[in-house]
């Protein structure tokens, strides 16, 4: 199978790997990723050209795996550190490496204090699958190197093209799994990246597997929901979809069995029969702290021979419960450092060394000072000097010049949502984050739907929801931490980038008493949410569930530090580990301090699929951020430029070498109006927002969509939950245009026996929008169950269908087109589309509505 090698650095002219450092007040950048399922490629400019990565298509690259980061389990070398790691006093580090420039290297990646190197193609999340049997491996350079090459465990090898992105030459697969390592080299360091790739010739999975909950504590029964893509796909053997525990190579340690698209709750867990969603229901309950690995595989019949095909590896997290203690002796250590701060960062590593409760201490290049505690845990002291957004101290040298805007052709965001961050808003006073609100209020078309918060509610629940945005910005503090830790205690951590980590803070207040060790997990349910530090995964029959501990797990893993001045900060592996979703080729401003100071964080940002981050790679003044970064978000919306055109690249003229940047594509388009993912061929609900039960499907039973290869469903309470189902999405029509179009198919379990009653469960499509200023609808479809009933004026026939819901008992319609003249609304400001059902008369008797192939003509 496969031993999966993390990525490492190694540095010539040092005895310490220097690592990702993590200071308060950096601005981040985010670049771009394939957003899906085909292969990753660039333009003749060499900027991502990530218009080719379409949706979840068959075969296409899918998911996580091994021991590396992964958005579905973290992963990432070792396990977690529960005691001292070397014991004995805490040791000292001291400032990044001064990193190698781009200035004459044969692959000038984005100027950067570090080189470092990610792979975002054909996945972004270490684990591909593929349907060919040659493969393209793609990803972002940062700092300059004088090679880049490819080998893998077979045997091959070759060389890369392209910088910043580049590009491999093609790589042939062997059945089974690939381990491809791509290594980038310059007189000072050596780095690599590595990805396994699995070559099914057989079998392609629709989508990666998932696995609900994502943390298991140790010692502590966890229920485990794992679900399998299977689809549409033909010649699988009955009984033959298994679900497997690995172990780091690849080797199977336990057959759980048989995973079933039943639709039996209770038993399998699956939600829905006939869905192409095969699950499992499992219990783990580990005696030690590590990882657990999950994985699916299937046989299939071609040509007379039965294959086996294997899914990716979905990693989760097994860790420990952090005890009160641990925590407040973390946070009493980091106010000592802060209370000597005043004597400067010296004295500050000083007060920090005394401590009994620290293992390791070091600065970072903005002079914060960052902490590694016995326990574990991660915490900085930020030093930020005043009117700047982090550390004090600008980068060795200065920034390069901006990329021409060349591209051929543009991409679109993919995303009409946009999440304004603004936590230290009592601190900046009147930032780009309050400006750009004011902006996308006022402006019609694009029609952004904005969700914003400011200080201590700038909370964990928005930075996990990162994937569900087309427009992020932040204004924070920020900086690079870590670098200089022993390179055994960076193993630990779930760490993509061995060198400094770029932290960003939050405006989440940390709070001791969170933790503790609780018999069972807290319960919640579709009414009774969770704390921002946790997640409410609701996989019970009639909408309950658990409160999933993610601050745990991420302060556990590394990918959350815990700050002196009384918030907590992300590291560049909490990004992957909470892309529940590709990014809808986001647009992310990180308006910080040392953001891009090494790409840690943009370098994520792209393997999780944005298509550009803007940031700076120093320290930066407040004004300074402030005025730029939403003279920037501005001219994106407002005045409709593509991202290279709206950014200046500008120096900061009170931090001398900082630079405000833009890394990524510069033909980003984030003001397109119209409809995005009408009809769901990005697999899933990206572009629209969802509430109670919608979802993306395949087929259901015999039927499927009436063209392309996904459907959206609705319902009013399919599965776990009990809420009824609404999509919708906020755009302009075009000039011109004066039909509207879908198909939709209704299914219930109240045909035919409760035609004429007083249950009436129903669907409707509507368009909400205005006509020469004054609120108006158009009712495409409303139908409930007598309409479709026979004599009912929208009967169409009704049928047994070949699905079952909980009930029993499933009648349904055939595809039906719904149309209707919307040409009042064209060229006239936004509308809302919304699709929803409606439960009328009790909630125990289920209905379900298919809708596909929207239009506009």
């Amino acid at each position: 199978m496969f031993a999966r090698p993390v990525a490492a650095v190694i540095a010539r002219a040092l005895v310490v790997l220097p690592v990702a450092a993590w200071v308060a007040g950096c601005v981040g950048t985010s670049s771009t990723a394939p957003s899906g399922n085909s292969t990753f490629a660039l333009d003749s400019t060499g900027n991502p050209n990530v218009g080719v990565d379409g949706g979840a298509t068959a075969g296409a690259d899918t998911t996580t795996g091994g021991d590396q980061t992964d958005p579905d389990g973290g992963g990432g070398g070792g396990q977690d550190s529960g005691g001292t790691t070397g014991g004995g006093d805490a040791t000292t580090g001291t400032g990044g490496t001064g990193g190698p420039k781009v200035a004459n290297a044969k692959f000038a990646g984005y100027a950067a204090e570090e080189l470092r190197l990610r792979i975002v193609g054909p996945s972004g999340r270490g684990h591909a699958l593929v349907a060919g049997s040659v493969v393209e491996v793609a990803g972002v350079i940062f700092g300059g190197a004088d090679s880049v090459t490819w080998s893998t465990e077979a045997g091959g090898s070759g060389s890369a093209h392209g910088a910043p992105f580049f590009q491999t030459d093609p790589i042939t697969l062997v059945a089974g799994d690939n381990v491809v390592t791509v290594t980038a080299k310059n007189a000072i360091q050596t780095v690599t990246d590595s990805i396994v790739i699995t070559y099914n010739p057989a079998f392609s999975f629709q989508d990666r597997l998932r696995a609900h909950p994502r943390v298991v504590k140790v010692g502590k029964d966890t229920v485990v929901n794992a679900i399998a893509a299977i689809g549409k796909a033909t010649g699988v053997v009955k009984g033959s979809v298994k679900l497997l525990r690995v172990d780091e190579s690849g080797n199977v340690l336990t057959t759980y069995g048989e995973m079933t698209d039943d639709g039996a709750l209770t038993t399998s867990g699956d939600e829905i029969k006939g869905d192409g969603l095969y699950t499992r229901k499992i219990k783990i309950n580990d005696s030690k702290a590590g990882t657990a690995r999950l994985r699916a595989s299937v046989q299939v019949q071609m040509d007379g021979q039965t294959l086996a095909a294997f899914s990716d590896v979905i990693v989760m997290d097994v860790v420990t419960d952090i005890g009160g203690a641990e925590c407040t002796d973390a946070v009493q250590a980091l106010a000592q450092g802060k209370a000597a701060a005043a004597g400067g960062v010296q004295a500050v590593v000083a007060a920090l060394k005394a401590n009994p409760a620290v293992d390791e201490v070091g600065t970072g290049p903005g002079e914060s000072a960052w902490v590694r505690f016995k326990s574990g845990l991660l915490g900085v002291v930020p030093m930020t000097k005043a009117g700047n957004r982090g550390g004090a101290g600008g980068p060795n040298g200065g920034g390069a010049a901006s990329e021409a805007n060349l591209a051929s052709a543009t991409l679109q965001v993919q995303s009409k949502r946009a999440l304004l961050l603004d936590p230290y808003a009592s601190e900046f006073g009147a930032d780009e984050i309050t400006g750009f609100a004011g902006t996308l209020s006022k402006t019609a078309c694009p029609a952004y739907t904005v969700d914003t918060a400011a200080n201590t509610k700038a909370d964990f629940r928005w930075f996990r929801n990162f994937y569900n945005y087309g427009i992020v910005a932040l204004a924070t503090h920020a900086d690079a931490v870590f670098g200089t830790m022993t390179a055994a205690a960076k193993a630990s951590y779930d760490w993509r980038h061995p060198g400094a980590q770029e932290v960003l803070w939050t405006g989440h207040s940390i709070s001791c008493g969170y933790f503790g060790s609780p018999a069972t997990a807290a319960t919640c349910n579709e009414s009774k949410s969770c704390g921002p530090e946790a997640e409410c995964i609701i996989n019970q029959a009639g909408g309950s569930g658990v409160c999933v501990d993610h601050l745990t797990a991420d302060l556990r893993r590394g990918r959350v530090v815990i700050g002196a001045d009384g918030t907590y900060g992300i590291l560049p592996g909490f990004i992957q580990r909470h892309a529940e979703e590709t990014y809808p080729r986001s647009l992310i401003y990180l308006g910080a301090c040392r953001t891009l100071w090494n790409g840690s964080m943009a370098g994520e940002l792209f393997a999780a699929g944005a298509a550009a981050v803007a940031g700076f790679n120093g320290a930066v003044a407040n004004d300074f951020a402030g005025k730029w970064g939403q003279t920037f978000l501005q001219n994106i919306v407002e005045g409709k430029k593509l991202s290279g055109v709206a950014h200046v690249q500008i120096e900061d003229p009170i931090n001398s070498g900082t630079f405000f940047q833009l890394v990524g594509a510069q033909n980003l388009d984030a003001f397109f109006s119209g409809i995005l993912n009408p009809s769901w061929e990005t697999g899933n609900v990206q572009g629209w927002i969802k509430s109670g039960d919608g979802r993306v499907i395949s087929r259901l039973g015999s039927t499927v969509p009436v063209a392309g290869k996904f459907m959206g469903i609705i319902s009013t309470g399919l599965g776990y939950t009990t809420t009824t189902g609404k999509v919708e999405q906020r755009f302009c029509i075009p000039s011109g245009k004066s039909k509207f179009s879908f198909w939709w198919k209704y299914y219930s379990e109240e045909f035919k026996e409760y035609c004429g009653s007083s249950y009436q469960d129903a669907f409707t499509a509507r368009l909400d929008g205005s006509v020469n200023g004054k609120a108006a609808s158009i009712t495409v479809v409303n139908a409930k169950v007598d309409d479709l009933c026979d004599g009912g004026p929208q009967f169409k026939g009704l049928t047994p269908a070949d699905v079952s819901f909980d009930k029993g008992g499933v009648f349904m319609t055939p595809w039906v087109m719904g149309s209707k003249d919307i040409s009042p609304f064209a060229g006239n400001g936004n509308v809302l589309l919304s699709f929803f059902t409606t439960d009328v008369g009790d909630s125990i008797y289920d209905t379900a509505v298919l809708f596909d192939k929207v239009e506009f003509e």
